[in-house]
């Protein structure tokens, strides 16, 4: 063990002024006191690794491969439906499917953020992992549009949340100084969720059809979730102690009145963000079959083959950019890192959809070399969407705070 993972940084919360060891960004110091947001005296210290911070590192890992996988893998499933289980359905109609899941996702945060402040994480992702579960396996036997609208939008965007949240805040109790990087190598896990169930899927698809896909899919999330819920622990004390009761499960909207907006800018910009992003992962695949004209009988053969191993490859190279942005906001600052990354984004999207390098009359080796010209910035594009935590982090008035 090196001296780093021997060695605890330490912060001290008296009232409301925040002091820590560690030499990363530190809250403002203009946050306003007020009685209500740590009343506690307390000394939190952070291992920065060893044993037991690192199995929640793992844990934090499937949580996110469970949640944000399925999030990754959101184009798999509309091109099934639009071709193959709901047919008829208009665009606009399928796209509340995935509209709907995607709010669900994040919007619950707003209150699972607060209750995990409160009780810590193993309630919400056993919570989670029930609610996911029965949302993929009841997917798997959906045929009407209001039965995968409860199944996939509502049920397993629930049991996504559940599980993000505490998986990302768990990592936060155990590391400060090397908070990004080994926040980077939890959010790995929702890059390789998005490599392994397209790909899956893919390859079950003709041998065994949709409903099995699913089934299978569900036994792999059963898996990841156990392991989540095993590992994943807290270790920074409730904000009062002993004396936490229901009403501190209740969001605070005071931590949006620091005084210099920085909490009201940051949310506001990752609304934004995420609206970005979530709207290519879902349409590339389709994108793909109807620019090369597949039937609805072939999305589901050899020939849609590419669709889904498109987004394997967006999701692949994510798992590196992850990994150094991590890296990079550790180094240079997690805002600084955010800034960079986005304008990467913006270039990588427009150099993907404005010469539409997906159109039949390119050859597969242009079309490889095009993927390949993107990579890099599609790596750091899908890495920053997922580092607003550690923005968060940076400028709440409270340590844990989502």
């Amino acid at each position: 063990m090196d001296a780093l993972d021997a060695s605890y940084k330490k912060e001290t919360i008296t009232g409301n002024e925040y002091s820590s060891t560690s030499d990363v960004e530190k809250p403002s110091p203009h946050i306003p006191a007020t009685a209500d947001l740590a009343p506690l005296n307390v000394e939190i210290t952070y291992p920065e690794g060893g044993c037991d911070a690192w199995l929640v590192v793992l844990g934090a890992w499937c949580g996110l491969t469970s949640s944000l996988g399925i999030y990754n893998t959101s184009g798999v499933f509309e091109v099934v439906m639009s071709k193959v289980i709901l047919p008829e359905a208009s665009s606009s109609t399928l796209g509340w499917i995935f509209s709907v899941y995607a709010f669900v996702n994040w919007v619950c945060g707003v209150q699972i953020g607060p209750t995990f402040d409160a009780m810590g994480p193993r309630a919400l992702m056993v919570a989670g992992s029930i609610c996911t579960l029965v949302g993929i396996f009841t997917l798997s036997v959906s045929i009407e549009y209001y039965q995968i609208f409860l199944s996939f939008s509502i049920m397993t965007g629930i049991g996504s949340s559940l599980l993000l949240t505490p998986s990302m805040g768990s990592v936060a109790h155990w590391f400060m100084e090397r908070r990004g990087l080994a926040s980077g190598i939890a959010f790995i896990g929702g890059g390789f969720g998005g490599v392994l169930f397209p790909l899956m899927i893919q390859s079950l698809l003709p041998q065994v059809g949709w409903g099995w896909s699913i089934r299978i899919l569900g036994f792999v999330l059963l898996v990841l979730c156990a392991i989540s819920v095993a590992f994943c622990r807290s270790r920074v004390p409730p904000r009062k102690g002993a004396e936490t009761t229901w009403r501190d499960t209740l969001p605070d909207y005071k931590i949006f009145l620091d005084g210099t907006g920085a909490m009201a800018l940051t949310t506001s910009g990752v609304l934004l963000t995420d609206l970005a992003y979530f709207i290519p992962i879902t349409y590339i695949p389709r994108y793909y079959i109807d620019r090369h004209h597949l039937s609805d009988e072939e999305a589901l053969t050899g020939s849609s083959a590419f669709a889904y191993q498109l987004l394997a490859i967006l999701n692949a190279a994510s798992c590196v950019g992850r990994y150094v942005a991590g890296d990079m906001a550790d180094r240079f600052g997690r805002y600084n890192t955010m800034i960079v990354s986005l304008l990467f984004c913006t270039v990588s999207v427009l150099g993907f959809w404005l010469p539409d390098i997906l159109a039949p009359d390119l050859d597969s080796y242009a079309l490889l070399v095009s993927f390949a010209k993107l990579k890099n910035m599609d790596d750091i594009m899908r890495a920053v969407l997922r580092w607003y935590p550690l923005g968060y982090w940076q400028v709440s008035p409270l340590p844990g705070v989502f």
